[in-house]
């Protein structure tokens, strides 16, 4: 097995060989690119031979923003409760306009009176405009008044055109019930608000 050896002055050298097995075909070719490429760009082929430089982003974590706890209400007798919006909330500033932004909230809660329901939201703003509910699940009341372990999730491929990489958009947690009994959020345990960029 031949190998190409390139030594240094100092007298230790670099190979690089061929594969163990033999080829599928009788010659195998790769070209080169033309120029270096970017930093921490990688070199793929286009399957026939022709190498080049490339950028391996596709599924990775650019970002991890994350909020525990916080809230400074965690009871409401009323309808909607916005305390919690100003404690429970988390800030992320996309770095690339085609990223993906994957919320994930879990929370204990729910509604004291049997029989009535219990709401949760994820509220968006984008450089603090343009209010928006993106996720909400309502649950009955907790197995007659108990409360139950929630979880919402969240996939924002964010507005037409992408993400605007200098606007603040923050994301924040809403609930309530619909009109009876005491509900309850972050009961018993700290809620948790995650926001993770994911480059597309």
């Amino acid at each position: 097995m031949s190998s190409i050896k390139l030594k240094h002055s100092g007298g230790n050298s670099v190979s690089l060989n061929p594969p163990t097995s033999a080829p599928t075909s009788s010659e195998v070719a790769f070209k080169l690119p033309t120029s270096d490429g970017s930093a921490n760009q990688l070199l793929k082929t286009d399957g026939s031979g022709n190498l080049g430089w490339a950028t391996d982003q596709g599924g990775k974590i650019l970002q991890f923003q994350y909020k525990r706890g916080g809230v400074t209400t965690n009871s409401s007798s009323g309808s909607w409760t916005d305390s919690v919006e100003s404690g429970h909330n988390v800030n992320i500033t996309p770095t690339k306009s085609d990223s993906i932004l994957y919320i994930h909230l879990f929370n204990v809660g729910g509604n004291y009176s049997s029989g009535r329901s219990y709401f949760l939201r994820l509220r968006r703003k984008i450089n603090n405009t343009g209010d928006t509910n993106v996720a909400s699940f309502q649950t009955g009341d907790g197995s007659n008044g108990g409360m139950e372990s929630q979880s919402l999730i969240h996939v924002d491929v964010g507005p037409t055109g992408g993400w605007n990489t200098s606007h603040v958009v923050n994301y924040r947690t809403r609930f309530g019930q619909d009109g009876s009994g005491t509900a309850r959020y972050g009961y018993a345990t700290t809620p948790v608000l995650i926001v993770m960029e994911i480059a597309a």
